[in-house]
């Protein structure tokens, strides 16, 4: 997962963290906050799972990082 590039997004704009062919997780920031969801591991539309403020993108990249 790159925090750069997360750090990057715009309001509106999304991040899918890679790990699957179909990716792991989706970070969306909307105004001052990240929203992640959780994609299912055989595809399909990702649940919402948490959000996060902006200076907490570490401990969102810990959790996201935790899922296995």
């Amino acid at each position: 997962m790159d925090k750069y590039e997360i750090l990057k997004l715009e309001t509106g704009q999304c991040y899918i963290v890679p790990e699957s062919d179909y990716g792991k997780a989706e970070i969306w920031r909307i105004n001052n906050m990240y929203f992640v969801f959780e994609i299912p591991m055989y595809g399909g539309t990702p649940v919402y799972s948490r959000s996060y403020k902006l200076d907490q993108i570490d401990k969102m990249i810990y959790w996201i990082n935790e899922w296995s």
